[in-house]
C-alpha cells in the first residue's frame, strides 16, 4: 500500500512539474512569430548574415587555388635585330676557303605570331590552402554564432514590449472598477447633498477623484500607443497584426534544469574562433615546406617574312636570306615545378609569432568570459527567485488593500468615515494592485534574463 502511495505521488509530481514548463512554454509562445519577424526584419543581423557571406566566399576562393589553373595567350610582334657575332674560324677543305674568320655582322628581321594555352594546378602546398580553408570554415561559424547572439536581445526587447502592453491592459481593468466606485460613490453624495446627509465638499473631493482616473487614462493610453510603434519598428508587422497578439499577464514558472543549460552563443563563438587561429598557425608552419606543381603547354609559333642579311663574307660579300616562314605546331611541355622560399627575412616567423599571440589572446576571452558567465547565471537564478517571494508578498498586499476598502466603503456609507478616508483606501488599493501587476512583470523579465544569461531565450521561445 506505501508503494502504491509513493509511486503515485510521484506520478503526480511529474505531472505537476511537466504542466508548469508546458505552462511556461505556452506562456511564450505568444511571442513565437513577433520574435521570428523581428529577427528577419532587424537591419543589423541582416548586415551581418551579409558581412558573414564575405568569408564564406573567402573560404571558396581558398578552396579553388586546389583547381587547375588555365590560361590563353596570344602574340604578335615585328621584330628587327642587328647582330655582331665572333665565331671560331673554319677552313673548308675542299676549296681551302676560311669562313667565319673574324667578326661576322648580321641584320634580321622577322613578324611572329604565338599562340598558346598553358595550364597549372597545386598538387602540395605545405598544406597552406588545407589550413587556411579549415580556418575560413571556423572563422564563418563564429560570425554566425556571434550574429545568433543577438537573437536572444532582441527576443527579450519584444517580449518586454509586450508584457507592458499587457500591463497597460490590466491598468485599465483597475482604473475602470475605479471608476465604477467612484461613480456609485458620486451619485450616493449628489442624494446626500439634496437630502442634507452630505456637503459639496465631498462631492468635489470624489470629482477629483475622477479627474484623476481621466489623467491617467490618457497616459496610459500615450504609453501603449508609443509601445505599439516600438513594436512596428522592431518586427515589421502592422499594427492590426500587433494587436492579435493578447495574453494575460501571469508569471512564468521555468523548468530550471533546461533553463540553466549553459547555451550562450559567445562561447560557441569563442571556441570556433580559437579552433580557427589554430588552422592559422598551422598554415604559417607550412610556409616552411616546398610547394609543387605540375604544368602543361600547348603552343603554335610562326615567324614569317624573314631577312637574314650576313655582311662581308669572303668572296661573296653580303649574303641576304629569305624564309617564308618557320613554323613549330604544335609543342607539347608536361612537366612538375617545385618552388621552395628558403629566407625571407623575418616575415615568416613574424607571422608564426602573431598566430600564436592570437590563440593566447583568444584562450584569455574564453577564460573571463566563462567566468562572467557563470556568475551572470548565479545572479538571474537569485533574482528570478527573489522576483517570485515579491509577488507573494504582493499579492497578500493586495488583499489587504481590498480588504480595507471594503470596509472603508461601509463605513463611508454609514457615516462612520469622511471622504478623504475613502479616497485613501481607493488610491491605496490601486496601487497595491498596480505594485502586483509590476511585479508580476518583474518577474516575467527576470525569466527572460535568466533564459537569456544562458542563451536559451530565442529558442525557448521558437522551439
Amino acid at each position: 500500500m506505501d508503494f502504491r502511495f509513493k509511486k503515485t505521488f510521484s506520478s503526480l509530481t511529474l505531472t505537476l512539474l511537466t504542466a508548469m514548463s508546458a505552462f511556461a512554454q505556452d506562456g511564450l509562445n505568444n511571442f513565437k512569430v513577433p520574435v521570428q519577424q523581428a529577427v528577419t526584419h532587424n537591419k543589423s543581423l541582416i548586415n551581418a548574415n551579409l558581412e558573414n557571406q564575405k568569408v564564406a566566399l573567402d573560404r571558396e576562393n581558398v578552396k579553388g587555388k586546389l583547381l587547375p589553373t588555365v590560361s590563353a595567350n596570344a602574340m604578335y610582334g615585328y621584330l628587327n635585330s642587328t647582330l655582331d657575332i665572333d665565331l671560331p674560324a673554319k677552313t673548308l677543305p675542299l676549296l681551302g676557303t676560311t669562313i667565319f674568320d673574324g667578326t661576322q655582322k648580321m641584320n634580321m628581321s622577322t613578324q611572329i605570331g604565338l599562340a598558346g594555352v598553358t595550364a597549372t594546378q597545386v598538387i602540395f602546398s605545405g598544406l597552406q590552402i588545407t589550413n587556411g580553408q579549415k580556418a575560413l570554415e571556423q572563422k564563418f561559424k563564429a560570425q554566425q554564432l556571434m550574429t545568433e547572439a543577438g537573437y536572444d536581445q532582441l527576443a527579450q526587447e519584444v517580449m518586454t514590449s509586450f508584457d507592458q502592453l499587457m500591463l497597460l491592459k490590466e491598468v485599465d481593468l483597475l482604473i475602470l472598477d475605479s471608476e465604477k466606485r467612484l461613480n456609485k460613490e458620486h451619485e450616493k453624495v449628489i442624494k446626500g447633498i439634496e437630502n442634507g446627509f452630505a456637503i459639496p465638499y465631498d462631492r468635489d473631493k470624489i470629482k477629483l477623484a475622477m479627474l484623476e482616473l481621466e489623467s491617467k487614462k490618457a497616459e496610459v493610453q500615450s504609453n501603449r500607443e508609443l509601445l505599439f510603434f516600438k513594436l512596428e519598428e522592431l518586427t515589421g508587422m502592422s499594427m492590426e497584426e500587433l494587436k492579435e497578439v493578447n495574453y494575460k499577464l501571469d508569471e512564468l514558472n521555468l523548468e530550471m534544469d533546461s533553463a540553466n543549460q549553459m547555451n550562450r552563443k559567445e562561447l560557441q563563438a569563442l571556441e570556433a574562433s580559437q579552433k580557427a587561429y589554430e588552422f592559422v598557425l598551422k598554415k604559417e608552419k607550412g610556409a616552411k615546406l616546398p610547394q609543387v606543381f605540375v604544368f602543361g603547354n600547348v603552343s603554335y609559333l610562326n615567324a614569317f617574312g624573314t631577312d637574314l642579311t650576313v655582311k662581308d663574307l669572303p668572296r661573296v660579300g653580303d649574303l641576304k636570306l629569305e624564309s617564308n616562314h618557320l613554323r613549330m605546331a604544335p609543342n607539347f611541355a608536361l612537366g612538375v615545378g617545385m618552388k621552395w622560399t628558403i629566407f625571407e627575412g623575418k616575415a615568416h616567423k613574424t607571422a608564426i609569432d602573431k598566430a600564436k599571440l592570437d590563440i593566447q589572446i583568444n584562450e584569455n576571452k574564453l577564460a573571463d568570459t566563462k567566468e562572467k558567465l557563470s556568475l551572470l547565471q548565479r545572479k538571474t537564478e537569485v533574482d528570478y527567485n527573489l522576483a517570485h517571494k515579491k509577488i507573494q508578498v504582493s499579492n497578500q498586499q493586495v488583499e489587504i488593500a481590498k480588504n480595507n476598502l471594503h470596509l472603508a466603503s461601509r463605513q463611508f456609507e454609514e457615516g462612520l468615515s469622511d471622504v478623504t478616508e475613502r479616497l485613501e483606501a481607493e488610491n491605496e488599493f490601486y496601487k497595491q494592485s498596480l505594485g502586483y501587476y509590476n511585479q508580476v512583470l518583474n518577474q516575467r523579465m527576470a525569466a527572460s534574463e535568466l533564459l537569456k544569461a544562458n542563451g536559451n531565450l530565442y529558442q525557448t521561445i521558437t522551439k
